[in-house]
C-alpha cells in the first residue's frame, strides 16, 4: 500500500468502523489510517470519472450520431 510522504498535512480525527473488521485488520497487521486513505483516494477516483462520462456523454452521444450516419472513416478505404 502507498504510504502518505512526510510531506503531506495529517489531520487527527475521530471515526466509527465495525469492530469485528478492525479487529480482523489489526490481526492482520493492517495499518487503519492507510486503509483508510487508499479507500479514500479509489473512491475519488470513481466518483472523478462518473463525473468525466457524465459531463462528456453530449460528446460521445454526437460522436456515435455521426458514425450511425456516415459510417467510420475506415469503412472507405477498407481498414479494419
Amino acid at each position: 500500500m502507498r504510504q502518505a510522504s512526510n510531506k503531506t498535512r495529517r489531520n487527527r480525527f475521530n471515526l466509527t468502523a465495525d469492530a469485528e473488521l478492525v479487529e480482523r485488520v489489526r490481526a492482520e497487521k493492517g495499518c487503519l489510517s492507510t486503509l483508510l486513505e487508499v479507500s479514500m483516494r479509489s473512491f475519488l477516483k470513481q466518483k472523478e470519472l462518473e463525473r468525466w462520462r457524465e459531463e462528456s456523454r453530449p460528446s460521445f452521444e454526437s460522436y456515435n450520431a455521426m458514425i450511425e450516419r456516415s459510417g467510420l472513416l475506415s469503412d472507405d478505404i477498407g481498414l479494419l
